[in-house]
């Protein structure tokens, strides 16, 4: 099964600005605003640069904040800012925030002058990155049983097989009824018949009902890694005892009927053969008379 990446990396831009502190200020500032995200998200990153244009460069100071920091900081206030640097002519700067609902509806960059009365003038960028969950049918692939024809009364099944992931790369893997198989796929609760995750292979044994055996099974591998294909092999058996039929049953005896009839016959022929073809004694020579 060839399975798309799990995740897809994202970026937006959040600013590419100029900021100059006017003569009448000591700081000045400009916002960046969350992305949209569409999908499960994780992993985010804002990453940027600060540098002064004059020439010769002027040093700064330099924050990101949200909103509430950011108006705590002006009031000279207890704060907590995502970065910030004092006394440069120019930053690279990184910093990470742990989950969607954590991430400011506006970032605030911030430049405020160093030196008392030397007015900076900072062009500031600044990218947040992510990883974004695929979609359900882009992230997973699966075959399908589509249930074993029993003929006759059957017993002890039992499912056996392995998955594994052509390069040793981590994958989720499912064994699901059809029920539970669209449950998954809704993302709503569901019952496996089997069921691993971030493995890099899988073997399984499992045992079924004659029901379970006859009804639609689905077989499914999910990627959960970023920006990486896979390719999952699977291979699986069905095995369970099966009660001969009667058909066979009666063909057997018929046909061991049949051989003892032939057999019978044989017997007779060569009983018969011996009987044709025994060989004549020789006649008696009679004795000759004394003289």
């Amino acid at each position: 099964m060839e399975v798309s990446a799990g995740w897809n990396s994202k970026s937006e831009n959040l600013i590419d600005k100029v900021i100059t502190v006017d003569y009448y200020e000591t700081f000045d500032y400009w916002f960046g605003y969350k992305p949209l995200f569409l999908e499960e998200a994780k992993s985010f990153v804002i990453t940027g640069t600060a540098i002064e244009q004059s020439s010769p460069q002027l040093w700064f100071n330099f924050y990101v904040f949200n909103s509430v920091n950011f108006d705590l900081w002006k009031a000279g206030l207890t704060y907590t800012s995502y970065y910030e640097a004092e006394g440069k002519t120019s930053v690279n700067f990184s910093f990470s925030i742990a989950t969607k609902d954590a991430i400011p509806s506006t970032f605030y960059f911030v430049a405020e002058e160093y030196t008392l009365g030397v007015k900076p003038v900072v062009r500031v960028t600044a990218t947040i990155s992510w990883g974004e969950k695929a979609p359900t049918s882009d992230r997973s692939e699966d075959f399908t049983s589509y249930g074993t024809l029993i003929v006759e009364e059957s017993k002890d099944f039992i499912l056996k097989g392995n998955a594994s992931e052509a390069t040793n790369k981590k994958f989720n893997f499912y064994i699901l009824d059809s029920t539970n198989y669209w449950n998954w796929y809704g993302g709503t609760s569901y019952t496996a018949y089997f069921e691993r995750n971030n493995v890099t292979s899988a073997t399984f044994s499992i045992p079924l009902t004659k029901e379970q055996a006859t009804s639609t099974i689905y077989f499914l591998a999910e990627n959960p890694l970023l920006d990486t294909n896979e390719t999952v092999k699977v291979s699986v058996t069905l095995e369970y005892n099966e009660k001969a039929t009667i058909a066979a049953t009666i063909g057997g005896w018929f046909l061991g009927g049949i051989i003892a009839f032939l057999g019978f016959i044989i017997i007779i022929i060569a009983g018969v053969a011996a009987l044709v073809f025994k060989p004549e004694a020789p006649t008696p020579t009679p004795p000759t008379p004394p003289t």
